[in-house]
């Protein structure tokens, strides 16, 4: 029924020494099967859950049987049993340990948390007095009766207007995206950004504007830093060249007042290639380039 205990004892030492792995729980498993069908079998019950003074006590079952059977239970409970106990309570208090780690974890992460924030309002002190500091320089040179421009209204608003066009450099414009029902926007986007060779971590996503059947709107990503969304600039030309990307742009994040710029020049830019159809035309550095096709451009006066 059982190997001997010379038998068992090796090869509980090998396994222990692994770890504790399948084999030696199964072995444990099989010998307590074991014993108690012979038990149920000698008893003529059907559950061990039976095995009681009251069956036990009956000619048929000898002294001999007695005895093998404590002793093998015996060996069961000290030699296997009781080992596994002891891992059972070691593994519980590690638990524990490494549950009291992530608690203390978490209250650096919370404390970190804080001293950032703490360090984002210095930060913004210290934006503020810088242009305060400056906008008091300029001051300097001007007559009394201007002294009302440098209101603290006025100062907020220049403050914020620096840290709107900070935000905004991390930002960059999708044109193009097609709009579906229960899109997954994020995935989309990135796929678009992996055909330039770009993967950066986007920060958020969203469509931008009031969503109409006629109108694909345009997508809105932020990432960590202005250099990420240069970088992205830089190789988004390659689009045109991609099978299926090529009427997807991706643009600088702008102000109003930029937009209502940029589509004054890309009106002036349509109506050039209208008229001029023979020519080449371009934006670049806000203004239109045009040139003769196979020659050197030349810089158009108009707008």
């Amino acid at each position: 029924m059982l190997p001997v205990q010379n038998e068992i004892v090796d090869a509980m030492d090998e396994i222990i020494g692994n770890g504790y792995k399948e084999l030696y729980l199964k072995q444990i498993v099989g010998a307590r099967d074991a014993i108690f069908a012979e038990m149920c079998h000698e008893l003529n019950i059907t559950n061990h859950h039976h095995i009681q003074r009251c069956y036990l006590d009956k000619r048929n079952v000898t002294k001999d049987k007695l005895i093998r059977w404590l002793e093998t239970v015996c060996f069961l409970f000290d030699s296997n049993a009781v080992p596994l106990l002891y891992a059972a309570q070691e593994v519980t208090e590690r638990v524990n340990e490494l549950r009291e780690d992530k608690i203390d974890d978490q209250d650096t992460i919370i404390k970190l948390q804080q001293q950032l924030l703490h360090k984002g309002d210095e930060d913004f002190k210290s934006v503020k007095n810088t242009v305060q500091q400056e906008l008091k320089s300029y001051s300097s040179v001007l007559t009394r009766s201007c002294s009302s421009a440098l209101s603290s209204k006025k100062l907020e608003a220049v403050v914020r207007k620096v840290a709107v066009t900070e935000d905004m450099s991390k930002n960059a414009i999708v044109y193009g995206l097609a709009e579906t029902e229960h899109e997954k926007l994020l995935e989309k986007v990135e796929e678009v950004l992996a055909e330039i060779g770009e993967r950066p971590k986007l920060t958020n996503c969203c469509r931008v504007g009031t969503k109409k059947d006629t109108v694909i709107r345009p997508v809105k990503i932020s990432l960590n830093s202005s250099d990420h969304v240069n970088q992205i600039l830089r190789y988004a030309k390659l689009l045109h060249t991609k099978v299926g990307y090529s009427g997807i742009y991706i643009c600088p994040d702008r102000t109003a007042a930029q937009r209502k710029a940029d589509k004054q020049l890309w009106d002036q830019l349509k109506a050039k290639r209208k008229l001029e159809p023979e020519k080449d035309h371009r934006i670049r550095n806000g203004g239109i380039v045009s040139s003769v096709r196979d020659s050197a451009p030349v810089v158009s006066n108009s707008g």
